[in-house]
């Protein structure tokens, strides 16, 4: 039986509604994240991330807005902070952004993707990414699927050494591409990997 957004979404409100009952609001106020230690840079951050990738892709539906900026909170609420996103996730850069601003921009771990084709405007779409988000800079920006990984890396070292993201890293959800992004991991000083 597939499992649908609703269901989820429906899932984690009942988990929020858990969250008034007696004992349950006493364990959520004690258990933090565990956290895990990024090498390159020794900032910390929560080894569970909010993915955006179908679920967050609402469109302007304000009963589902709504819905997403709930989980947000919960998420935030629970210790969480890595949210990551990529504009090939249809309209979840602007669900991330509206949820952000509704909360009043809670410390977060923005992560997002570039994944324009060659000869594309990496830095221009990582600057509207920027503005669907609402956040001052990228803690991470990663090439997606590794499409035109050798310009967009070019592209990204520049903007960390300018101080315009955090970190860097590479992608693939497709498992042909493993020694390719091993290749790669070997000779770029990357700080993320992200992979099935």
């Amino acid at each position: 039986m597939p499992i649908h957004r609703r269901a989820i979404l429906k899932g984690g409100f009942a988990a929020i509604a858990a969250a008034g009952l007696p004992g349950f609001a006493l364990r959520a106020e004690t258990r933090r994240p565990e956290m895990r230690v990024i090498p390159s840079s020794g900032a910390s951050i929560p080894v569970v991330g909010l993915g955006t990738w179908i679920t967050f892709n609402v469109g302007t539906d304000p009963v589902l807005l709504d819905e997403s900026v709930a989980v947000m909170a919960a998420f935030f609420e629970a210790g969480g902070t890595v949210i990551d996103s990529s504009p090939m996730y249809g309209s979840s850069q602007d669900t991330v952004g509206h949820g952000l601003a509704k909360l009043g921009y809670p410390p977060v771990f923005a992560a997002d993707k570039v994944w324009t084709p060659a000869g594309g405007d990496g830095r221009g779409q990582i600057g509207d990414s920027r503005r669907k988000w609402g956040v001052p800079r990228f803690d991470l920006m990663q090439v997606h699927n590794l499409v035109d990984w050798r310009e967009h890396l070019e592209t990204l070292f520049a903007m960390k050494a300018a101080g315009e993201i955090g970190h860097i890293g590479i992608t693939t959800s497709h498992g042909r591409r493993h020694e390719l992004l091993e290749r790669i991991m070997r000779e770029y000083p990357l700080d993320f990997v992200q992979l099935t």
